[in-house]
């Protein structure tokens, strides 16, 4: 649990502090500022951890994990808290400043409450990510939940160890869960903005921006490249690599489609107006997301091999797993999408004697459209990282660039690894660049 608040007060804080820079500090070349500190999405906790281990010998444990999981994080809260800042205007902050507030006093005091429905959905899946990462951790050698939980699964023929451990997990997700929605139960929907936020250059924003984009992203590809030019034996990793990258793209597309499906309703159902079955249903969908995927991956085995065997080692029992594991990261911006939308444009709508499902398709699904495809865009980089299910689940042959990579780390050929880390990242940073340019264009023009 230490973990999981430590990285989520640090997404938080790095999250916020950048979007406010995105949209108040950096007025030129701001999509591509965006773009840049957006992309360490795209390289998964495991990647980031081998490159910090392997420049840095003697860094280990606790540290070592909040770092590596808070540049993996801190762009699930930026992103949307971006989106709610170029959407609100500067009103408000401005009326505070000239009753005497400073600029942080009136950021915090005006700005921040009228934030808090995004800030909170992202922390929301940062907690989670940090308490269901597995990959990250193992690299740094520090043992959370999911580390002990894969130790015991495979360090003994007694599986109580791990099944307490999966029980405290579900227990930490439902509180999480619990807590995001008290946050939001009495949000009021997003009023359009009375003046766009004024952009203009600071330094200190652009050395931060600067600062996190070298941390975040140069660093590990440079470390990735170093490795590759210090090691003899980098080129044997190209000879098989293409089935991989196929595999991979595959993968990811397919459960994307099937996720978004899933998705669209229970964001619509779990949104306004709220009830106590849709309490349920948004608790039970944030839970599958906070348990660990080898944890999740064994179950589906046990359900291969005992209910349905005809199945076991299918893409469609991998394609259950997937759905179980990040249904909640194509939700939440959905949901939040559907939030922030006024309830008088339906009835308008429907006063000029549109149908429920003509308002559906022509009015209410244009609307939410920028947040569908922010979820979809998330759950196709989250597939294409996962290890730990694709590795016990995918069909025989099946090789991902992830399965691969995590392999050859512990062959020690980290030559070859560091070739396969550096393709993985350009392949996830395709949505990437795809949500970040939704995001930025959503914001005020410069």
């Amino acid at each position: 649990m230490s973990l999981a608040t430590a990285v989520t007060a640090l997404s938080v804080i790095v999250g916020v502090g950048l979007a406010w820079c995105l949209t108040s500090g950096v007025a030129r070349s701001r999509p591509l500022m965006v773009a840049l500190l957006t992309a360490p999405l795209a390289i998964p906790s495991y990647v980031s951890g081998f490159v910090w281990v392997r420049t840095l010998p003697d860094f280990y444990g606790f540290p070592a994990a909040v770092l590596v999981l808070t540049l993996a994080c801190y762009p699930l809260v930026m992103l949307p808290t971006v989106a709610a800042l170029s959407g609100i205007g500067r009103s408000a902050e401005d009326a505070a400043r000239t009753l005497g507030c400073g600029a942080a006093r009136a950021f915090l005091r005006v700005t921040l409450p009228r934030i808090r429905l995004p800030v909170a959905a992202g922390a929301l899946l940062v907690a989670l990510y940090a308490i269901s990462d597995f990959g990250g951790p193992a690299i740094v050698r520090f043992e959370p939940f999911t580390v002990g939980i894969y130790n015991a699964y495979n360090g003994s023929f007694n599986r109580t160890v791990a099944a307490v451990y999966g029980c405290v997990l579900a227990i930490m997700a439902l509180a999480l869960a619990a807590g995001e929605r008290f946050i939001r139960r009495d949000a009021e929907p997003s009023a359009n903005a009375e003046r766009t936020r004024g952009i203009r250059d600071h330094a200190g924003a652009w050395a931060f921006a600067i600062g996190m984009i070298g941390v975040g992203l140069a660093f590990p590809i440079a470390g990735l490249i170093g490795q590759i030019l210090r090691s003899q034996r980098a080129d044997t990793a190209l000879d098989d690599v293409l089935p991989a990258i196929g595999a991979t793209l595959s993968l990811a597309v397919q459960a994307t489609l099937v996720i978004t499906l899933l998705a669209i309703p229970v964001a619509f159902y779990t949104a306004r107006p709220r009830t106590r079955l849709s309490g349920f249903v948004d608790t039970a969908t944030n839970l599958g997301y906070a348990l660990p995927g080898v944890t999740v991956a064994l179950s589906m085995v046990f359900i291969g091999l005992r209910v349905v065997p005809d199945w076991y080692q299918t893409t469609a029992l991998l394609l259950i797993a997937y759905a179980v594991l990040f249904l909640p990261v194509s939700i939440g911006p959905s949901r939040s999408a559907i939030d922030a939308m006024p309830d008088a444009v339906s009835e308008v709508s429907r006063t000029l004697g549109a149908g429920s499902m003509a308002t559906l398709l022509r009015v209410v699904l244009p609307m939410i459209a920028p947040g569908m495809l922010a979820g979809a865009a998330l759950t196709c980089v989250s597939v294409a990282k996962e290890l730990p299910a694709t590795l016990m689940l995918a069909p025989v042959g099946t090789r991902t660039l992830a399965v691969d990579m995590w392999s050859l780390n512990n062959d020690l050929a980290y030559g070859r690894a560091a070739v396969l880390g550096l393709i993985l990242i350009a392949v996830t940073s395709i949505p990437t660049v795809v949500l970040s340019t939704l995001f930025s264009r959503r914001g005020p023009s410069t």
